[in-house]
């Protein structure tokens, strides 16, 4: 095969916001600098402030694997956190949640603020896959552009210290893109073997990967070599193995040999929200939150004026891959904001490009206009990152933890417990020790309902409660959004604790 080579950055004029390359390097200290110091705010509190349920789910499992090994544990807590940890079954592979066992092994104890330096981690390593990306693409100036956006970005910063597979799957995401690309610039056999190799880690992290991974490669393969010549080349063949084979494997094990992953895929899809106008209403609500609308165009927009046929058709093939992704799971996209953080990357590689557009058609002295790009760029960063640590400053969990190791403690470990509380009995399980039957939200009977699921309240109540002691609330509210459910346990049951958080009903005990 011949070598093909592409040198995109030689596009551009003399760089706007680095001159000179001491100052590339001041730049990029600057702003990772920024970014970690951000993260590393107030790293001890409670990992309640982004989607708890979803990182109680992940501390839970971690917990387990690391209390199998970890000397001094109570026996009763070993068998109950193994229990815990198998409950929560497999979701996708467990690699973040077995990372911070290790290193629970290593320091002798659990101790949460680990996953969320794991979590800073892989971020910070997006950042810099964002820089090579953008800077192979529009010059040093995008590549400044990109890596400040993705690592300022207040919603990003929330996000990256959050406990689960996100932070790592978005920074696989970036490097697979990466070294897709890198292998198109020149191919060889062992640079199709790296892609294939992260691309098929990306998606191994988790599937969903595979339409920002899958987009990508399949818009750079056409554009590079084209359908017929793609077919007849080993190179791509040997990537495409190497992508597909890991998730392959897992898959294979968790629906065929372990069983574990055969519920994923139920209440996933729903082609009937493609006909209300509400969902997409809904989904552009979640890209104004996350990455902000005006950037999620201008970013679009952005992509288009990418020089390099090849690589604008990897990002372009991303970007489809987005939206096609968010069609194929219509209640998460419009739902959960989590998951928008695959776009991040491909609106930070939008905005790089356009801005290294922007900056080439600037006009006037030179050092003038360098001034003026370099302060607007220095207080917006300052901005963000402001914006980001007051958000984490407002809120304090600590107490959170105080308040369901005591609830643990008056319910005793001996009791059987129904709950309708937080995060599906989540905290109370991690805090409390004390494992329940968790009773669904009246936002979760909605779901099941839009999945054609129907419900007598009498008798699921009856299947529940079957064989429990107690029933606890601590979302008050929610049980006033279930009026037949306090019907039935205000008529038949006793109330022994009632306080400003806390019902507790006794299942064996008439009113």
């Amino acid at each position: 095969m011949a070598e093909q080579v592409m040198d995109v950055s030689s596009q551009t004029e003399t760089p706007r916001l680095a001159p000179r390359r001491w100052m590339l390097f001041v730049g990029l200290a600057l702003i990772f600098g920024l970014g970690l110091a951000v993260r590393l705010y107030d790293l001890g509190d409670a990992p309640l402030d982004f989607h708890p349920t979803r990182q109680l789910h992940s501390m839970l499992m971690a917990r387990g694997m690391a209390y199998q090994s970890l000397p001094d544990v109570p026996d009763w807590q070993r068998e109950m956190s193994y229990q815990q940890w198998k409950k929560e079954g497999l979701i996708e592979p467990p690699v973040m949640e077995w990372l911070t066992a290790q290193a629970y092994l290593a320091a002798g104890q659990v101790d949460l603020r680990l996953p969320r330096l794991f979590s800073i981690f892989f971020w910070m390593l997006g950042g810099a896959g964002i820089f090579l990306l953008a800077k192979t693409l529009t010059g040093p100036d995008g590549g400044l552009v990109g890596a400040a956006y993705f690592l300022v970005l207040p919603y990003a910063v929330l996000a990256s210290r959050a406990f689960q597979p996100d932070p790592l799957l978005t920074a696989a995401i970036i490097w697979a893109l990466w070294a897709a690309l890198r292998w198109q610039m020149r191919p060889s056999w062992g640079r199709a073997a790296l892609a294939g190799i992260l691309c098929g880690l990306a998606i191994f992290i988790k599937s969903t990967a595979v339409f920002f991974v899958g987009g990508g490669l399949v818009g750079l393969v056409l554009a590079g070599w084209g359908l017929r010549r793609a077919l007849r080349d080993g190179q791509v063949w040997l990537a495409a193995v190497l992508t597909v084979l890991p998730y392959a494997l897992f898959h294979i094990y968790g629906v065929y040999i372990s069983g574990e992953l055969q519920s994923q895929f139920s209440l996933r899809f729903f082609p009937q929200m493609w006909l209300d106008p509400v969902f997409y209403l809904r989904w552009n609500g979640q890209i104004a939150s996350t990455v902000g609308f005006e950037w999620f165009l201008l970013a679009l927009l952005g992509t288009f004026t990418i020089k390099d046929s090849r690589a604008r058709a990897m990002l372009l093939g991303a970007w489809v891959g987005y939206f096609l992704y968010g069609l194929t799971l219509p209640h998460h996209i419009s739902t959960h904001d989590y998951y928008q953080l695959p776009l991040i990357p491909l609106a930070a590689l939008g905005l790089a490009a356009g801005a290294a557009a922007l900056f080439r058609a600037l006009r006037g002295p030179r050092v003038l206009v360098s001034l003026a790009v370099v302060g607007v760029l220095l207080y917006g960063l300052t901005i963000k990152a402001w914006d980001a640590r007051v958000s984490l400053k407002r809120q304090d969990y600590r107490q959170e933890a105080v308040f369901w190791e005591k609830l643990g403690e008056r319910l005793g470990r001996d009791r059987a417990v129904v709950g309708l509380t937080q995060d599906y009995g989540f905290r109370l399980s991690y805090w409390g020790w004390v494992d329940t039957t968790n009773w669904m939200t009246s936002g979760d009977f909605s779901y099941r309902e839009l999945a054609g699921q129907e419900f007598d309240m009498r008798a699921l109540f009856d299947e529940v409660t079957a064989g429990k002691d107690l029933f606890v609330v601590t979302l008050l509210g929610e049980l006033d959004h279930q009026p037949e459910l306090k019907k039935i346990l205000d008529e038949n049951y006793r109330l022994i604790e009632s306080s400003g958080d806390v019902l507790i009903y006794d299942l064996k005990q008439a009113p």
